[in-house]
């Protein structure tokens, strides 16, 4: 009997639902076919909305949960670093959404995100190690920042110069591959399967 895939959800804002791209080439696609390349058995689930915060990501937990993730990949904070939101309250959403699936034994890999230089330095200083921080406190494995893959190369971006572009995600999906594939290894060595 074949092995039922893992769910990986991906639980994040554009840049995981894949803005101004189709479906096939949005993060979670890109690294279930990545996953599948390397022989993992894996649904990766989209669970990206653009241009949601922390907290419209806590409005939506309970839809990720009813699914029965067996991991999940938590990517929120660009758009809370865009409009400014409290430094405090973004913490304390994220710590939220960790904490929900950590107490159900659902492994979390958290992708951060470091604000953009264009972003006022008293902020940057304060928000920028919240990832780290949090990742430290339930010890769970962090991406420090999920742009980075691509931030650097415009040949990357979609045209709005923020965005990936089909091959930017390409570059992100290969950034956090290997810590995917530690996740997922992770489940298959405590979990039994059906």
């Amino acid at each position: 009997m074949n092995e039922k895939p893992l769910k990986l959800a991906v639980f994040g804002d554009s840049l995981t639902e894949g803005y101004g791209l189709n479906r096939k080439d949005a993060l979670p696609a890109v690294l279930e076919a990545m996953l599948q390349k390397d022989g993992l058995q894996v649904q990766a689930l989209n669970f990206g909305v653009s241009g949601d915060t922390s907290h419209d990501g806590l409005r939506r937990l309970n839809h990720v949960l009813s699914v029965a993730p067996d991991a999940v990949v938590i990517e929120f904070g660009a758009n809370d670093c865009f409009i400014g939101e409290p430094v405090e309250r973004v913490r304390e959403n994220i710590a939220t959404l960790v904490r929900t699936f950590t107490e159900r034994n659902i492994p979390v890999l958290l992708a951060g995100f470091a604000c953009n230089d264009d972003i006022a330095a008293e902020y940057r200083r304060m928000f920028d190690p919240i990832f780290r921080e949090l990742a430290e406190s339930f010890d769970i494995p962090l991406f420090p920042n999920i742009i980075r893959p691509y931030l650097g190369n415009p040949m990357l971006k979609l045209m709005d110069g923020l965005h990936p572009n089909e091959d930017g995600v390409k570059a992100m999906a290969a950034a956090l591959l290997p810590q995917v594939k530690d996740l997922i290894a992770s489940i298959r060595q405590n979990k039994p399967r059906r």
